[in-house]
């Protein structure tokens, strides 16, 4: 793991560093673009009819204020030698065609990820169009380009060996991310099936299909050919976003337990969850230019319910709300300076490119551990309640329903195995005086050291519960009658050789036990009445001894 996120980090620092690198070299060509709105067939463009309307524009980037087509003319500035294998290159292709005429080109050249033009030559981060032979000072280059999103793109001219450097760099990040990402949806799918934890497959839900839609606009799914009319497609980005953050929301609203904690915020997010269910209903079917702008808008909605939820959580020391914070606050910044640039109130800059990925696998594994950090103190709490329910606060053995429950279940399996079990019930000898003459705190202490004497002298597979007052019944699964007397006869020893001493004074104990061993086919019922008519005999017999019920009639006191 260490070493993977080192890859990346160096990975990211790499192709850092090379698109710097990039953009700061001044290229050899000057770009000049089309008035808006014309789309001349090549011929006339070619020759020469619309080159008055060409304005020129600074610096090298393509703007798509909207989805109509634009005509660009790229004019070389300085020779550029075949010697490095200058390539031109094109960066954010997605969801983007580009018909590229050269002077040697009989027809335009269409580069795109998707569909016709797609090459597989190099990685979807840009596409690339060899400039065979090198460029010459004046020459000139013709672009037409179509989008149907409003990321800009930039142009430069690159060697051949840059291009494959920075195809590599990006690959393995865009493996990294991509294996991260999907790995962790199916061990969130794994824990689900495992623990039937709803919250686990709401997470699981929100990975897979952000996993999938990185695929989708990254490029990397189009090595699938049946989906070339789907992939560059707007309603895909408007389904795929639109389902991964519903799909988000229903986890936030598990994992905070906000229906509990916050039912302000919980109606909020319902009523957001409502609208976004329906706009995913839609988009199935159809799509319009405002779509995905109403889904943003939505989305800045949810994203302030979410700060706030989480910043409310966290001032009510709610522990789960420190992994949201800690997990996803990163990746919600990350997102509202992309829905801005989409809605264009500020520039797409670059470094969003990589940095909702990488914030998406920060994310997703930061909440499976905030999430099974919550289903563990889920359990604990649901441990603490059981043991609350089955246990005896005073003397920590197994109460009377426990006891009884425990039994019942031993002498079923004694049964089924034919396997032999063993019954010892007493009580304290003269509980009732020293409550009298002690105090009720003298008692209790008679109690629980009873009891612990009891415990450490039985097995692990043995059972010990307080039936009532004073009683205790402790069960010996696989023991036959002359071993369980033997049991008997060391606890009744091991209470009355060492008083516990209260107020200063000691306290003697003894014990009055009843045993009996179960018969064919037995029930609880019958044989707790024969043990606990052996420990009446022990009190009539002038108690401190064991009394074995050997048979219907016998009654042996030892």
């Amino acid at each position: 793991m260490e070493r993977s996120w080192r890859l990346l980090w160096q990975t990211l620092l790499t192709l850092l560093g090379l698109s710097a690198a990039a953009l700061a070299c001044a290229q050899p060509f000057v770009v000049a673009r089309l008035g808006p709105g014309a789309d001349p067939p090549l011929a006339q463009v070619l020759a020469g009819r619309y080159d008055a309307r060409f304005a020129p524009v600074a610096g090298e980037r393509i703007d798509y204020p909207d989805r109509r087509t634009q005509w660009l003319r790229l004019t070389a500035t300085a020779d550029v030698g075949e010697d490095q294998l200058p390539q031109l290159v094109i960066d954010q292709p997605y969801r983007k065609f580009f018909d590229i005429w050269r002077h040697r080109d009989a027809d335009p050249v269409r580069r795109a990820l998707h569909g016709r033009g797609s090459e597989f030559q190099h990685s979807s981060r840009f596409v690339v169009y060899p400039l065979e032979g090198g460029l010459r000072k004046g020459e000139v280059i013709y672009l037409r380009t179509y989008a149907t999103e409003f990321t800009p793109s930039t142009l430069r001219i690159e060697p051949l060996a840059q291009v494959h450097r920075q195809d590599m760099g990006h690959v393995a990040l865009r493996s990294v991310v991509l294996t991260a990402l999907g790995a962790t949806a199916i061990l969130a799918f794994g824990f689900w099936v495992g623990l039937r934890e709803r919250g686990y497959a709401y997470l699981c839900l929100t990975l897979l299909v952000q996993t999938v839609n990185l695929a989708v606009e990254g490029g990397e799914i189009r090595m699938i050919p049946w989906l070339y009319e789907v992939l560059p497609n707007r309603r895909t980005n408007v389904v795929l976003n639109t389902a991964a953050t519903l799909a988000s929301v229903r986890f936030l609203m598990f994992y905070l337990d906000l229906r509990t904690t916050q039912a302000g915020v919980a109606k909020v997010l319902n009523a957001c969850s409502w609208v976004l269910g329906a706009l995913l209903a839609v988009s199935l079917v159809q799509t319009w230019k405002l779509s995905a702008s109403f889904g943003n808008l939505v989305l800045l909605v949810l994203i302030g319910a979410v700060f706030y939820a989480c910043a409310v959580a966290i001032s009510r020391r709610q522990h789960e709300a420190y992994f949201l914070a800690g997990a996803w606050v990163p990746l919600l910044a990350v997102l509202v300076v992309l829905v801005g640039g989409f809605q264009k109130w500020w520039p797409m800059f670059a470094w969003l490119e990589y940095a909702y990925p990488l914030g998406l696998v920060f994310g997703g594994l930061g909440l499976l551990l905030g999430l099974a950090a919550k289903l563990q103190k889920l359990r604990q709490d649901h441990d603490t309640a059981k043991h609350r329910a089955t246990y005896d606060r005073l003397t920590s053995v197994m109460n009377r329903q426990a006891i009884e429950q425990s039994l019942r279940e031993a002498i079923l399996e004694a049964h089924r195995s034919r396997r032999p079990l063993t019954v010892v019930f007493f009580d304290i000898d003269h509980f009732k005086r020293i409550n009298d003459e002690h105090g009720h705190s003298a008692g209790d202490e008679a109690l629980r050291t009873v009891a612990e004497r009891t415990r450490n002298r039985l097995r692990a597979t043995d059972l010990c519960g307080r039936y009532g007052g004073d009683e205790i019944l402790v069960g010996l699964p696989g023991t036959r009658l002359e071993q369980g007397l033997v049991v008997a006869e060391h606890l009744r020893r091991a209470v009355g050789a060492n008083p516990p001493s209260v107020h200063g004074r000691a306290l003697n104990l003894s014990l009055s036990m009843g045993v009996a061993e179960l018969r064919p086919g037995e029930n609880f019922d019958q044989l707790l009445e024969r043990a606990d008519a052996a420990l009446y005999a022990s009190k009539a017999g002038g108690r401190d001894r064991v009394t074995v019920q050997r048979a219907a009639v016998e009654e042996v006191a030892i």
